[in-house]
C-alpha cells in the first residue's frame, strides 16, 4: 500500500526555532543571518523521509494573512504572540530548501495549514493511500481513521507519540476522534482564544461527552445535568457551539485541486549544496 507524508510546518518550524535557541547567539555574534530552526528542520524531516518510505510527501504552511476563521471569531487566536523576526526571516529559506530536497511545500491564502493537512489526507485515503501526519496540534487528532495516523510531537523533537485508530482512546482521554471537536467546544483552547464552557474543565468534559456523547446532546439533555453545571452550559451555549465549530478541520479545500505531490527520494545533489553554503553538520550521514 502507498504511503504519504503530511507535516504541519507552522508547528514544527516553531518547535524547531525553541528547540534551538541557543544557537541564536553563534549568528548574531557573526552577524549571520539566524538558521537554526532551518538547520533542525531539515535534520527531522531527513530523518522522517529516511525512516519510512513515502510515495508522496508535503509540508503545509498557515497563509500569513487572515483566514476564514477570524471572518466567524474576529478574536480567534488574538492572544499569540506574532513570529519572533528571528525565525520569520528563515521561513523563505527554509521553504525553498524543503522543495529543493524534492518535498513540496504549499500555503494557500485565507486557509489553515490544518485545513490543507487535513484535505491532504482525505484525498490520499480516498485512493486507498495510508498518511502519516506530524504536527503537535492535538487538533489533528480528529483526523485519525484506518488509514491516516498523527504523530504528535511532545516535549523537545525526540518525544514523538504515535496515534493511530487502535490507540486513539489510550492517547485521547478515553474519547473517539469523532468527539474531539465536542472537547475543545467544551474545554476550550487558550492558545486559540476559545474559552468553550466557562467553569467546566477537562476532566468534566470527558465525563459528559463519554455520557452523552456529542455537545448537541449535551444541550439537549441540558436539564439533566446538575444545576451547577446546566448554568455554566446555558450561559455559554453560543460560545461553545462556535468553539466546536471552529475546531472542525476543512477537509474539502483541495477538492477543486489536482495535486498528487509525488516524493522520488531526497534530492542528495541538494543536501551537498546545502552543507557547502550552510556548513551545516549533521547532514552527511543523508548523503
Amino acid at each position: 500500500m502507498k504511503k504519504a507524508l503530511v507535516i504541519d510546518g507552522n508547528s514544527m518550524v516553531y518547535r524547531m526555532f525553541y528547540a534551538s535557541l541557543n544557537q541564536l547567539e553563534y549568528y548574531k555574534a557573526r552577524n549571520l543571518q539566524p538558521a537554526n530552526a532551518i538547520k533542525l528542520f531539515l535534520l527531522v524531516l531527513l530523518k522522517i523521509l529516511t525512516q519510512t518510505k513515502y510515495d508522496y510527501a508535503l509540508v503545509a504552511f498557515d497563509h500569513q494573512k487572515k483566514t476564514l476563521r477570524h471572518n466567524e471569531f474576529a478574536e480567534y487566536k488574538a492572544g499569540r504572540k506574532p513570529m519572533p523576526e528571528d525565525l520569520f526571516v528563515q521561513l523563505p529559506v527554509l521553504k525553498e530548501l524543503i522543495e529543493d530536497l524534492g518535498v513540496h511545500v504549499l500555503s494557500m491564502e485565507g486557509i489553515e495549514a490544518d485545513d490543507i493537512i487535513g484535505s491532504y489526507a482525505k484525498k490520499n485515503n480516498k485512493n486507498g493511500v495510508e498518511v502519516d501526519i506530524f504536527s503537535s496540534d492535538k487538533d489533528m487528532l480528529q483526523l485519525v481513521n484506518e488509514l491516516t495516523v498523527v504523530n504528535l510531537m511532545k516535549t523537545g523533537i525526540s518525544d514523538i507519540r504515535k496515534v493511530s485508530l487502535e490507540t486513539f482512546k489510550d492517547n485521547f482521554f478515553g474519547l473517539t476522534p469523532e468527539q474531539v471537536n465536542d472537547f475543545k467546544g467544551i474545554a476550550g483552547d487558550s492558545s486559540d482564544n476559545l474559552m468553550g464552557v466557562k467553569g467546566i474543565g477537562e476532566v468534566s468534559a470527558v465525563n459528559l461527552l463519554k455520557q452523552w456523547g456529542h455537545l448537541e446532546n449535551i444541550f439537549e439533555n441540558i436539564d439533566k445535568l446538575t444545576p451547577s453545571q446546566a448554568a455554566k452550559f446555558s450561559c455559554s451555549k453560543d460560545h461553545a457551539m462556535l468553539c466546536k465549530k471552529l475546531s472542525v478541520i476543512d477537509r474539502n479545500v483541495l477538492d477543486n485541486v489536482n495535486i498528487e505531490y509525488i516524493f522520488n527520494g531526497v534530492n542528495t545533489k541538494a543536501i551537498e549544496k546545502i552543507i557547502s553554503k550552510y556548513h551545516f553538520s549533521g547532514f552527511d550521514k543523508y548523503l
